[in-house]
């Protein structure tokens, strides 16, 4: 026996009520406030943004949209603020800015490597001339090390070592770097060229 509209007849439709706009209401706020933790991170393993980008998907579906924008904005925060809750690899020694940024506790991946022919002592916000001043490393030719810099300036000094003396040229690499809370990571090459 199948159901027939006859004119005149209501359809049985039910109208949300006020309650019950206020409930799909608050519903579409608990989703849209949920968005933030389906916001995808620089340090996210592959399960991890898998499972964000399913749930995004049906989050989406259910939101026509409205979530995508939501959490689109999430990322754009969180990598201004250089991603916050991503720690640094293990075993990277992590190195503290000289003025360090207000702008939060990121740090940045960075590779210093030598390209010169010789080795090369680094130091890391000293004078290389103040008695008793500590390298930050010595790196030897074709060699590198990462470290994980804190947003902030940076003054990185180099100089040529390991050699007869008047073997090597006497001069210093100086550079006053600023590390950018959004900046993820990058590669310093010491090259010879830099020391001519």
């Amino acid at each position: 026996m199948s159901a027939r509209f006859r004119p005149g007849s209501t359809l049985p439709i039910r109208v949300l009520g006020t309650a019950g706009r206020r409930a799909a209401g608050a519903l579409l706020v608990l989703a849209l406030a949920g968005c933030a933790s389906l916001a995808i991170k620089p340090c996210d393993t592959i399960p991890d943004r898998d499972g964000k980008y399913f749930g995004r998907f049906f989050l989406g579906v259910a939101t026509l949209g409205l979530s995508e924008v939501t959490i689109q904005q999430e990322e754009v925060r969180q990598a201004y603020q250089g991603n916050p809750g991503c720690p640094p690899p293990a075993g990277v020694q992590v190195v503290s800015a000289a003025a360090p940024s207000p702008a939060g506790d990121s740090v940045a991946l960075g590779t210093l490597v030598n390209g010169a022919p010789w080795a090369i002592v680094v130091y890391l916000n000293q004078n290389p001339d103040a008695p008793g001043a500590q390298p930050l490393t010595i790196l030897f030719p074709a060699n590198s090390l990462q470290l994980a810099f804190r947003a902030g300036q940076y003054r990185l000094v180099a100089r040529p070592t390991g050699a007869a003396p008047g073997s090597l040229p006497n001069v210093t690499w100086s550079r006053q770097v600023e590390i950018d809370p959004r900046v993820r990571g990058f590669k310093l090459t010491f090259n010879e060229a830099d020391f001519k």
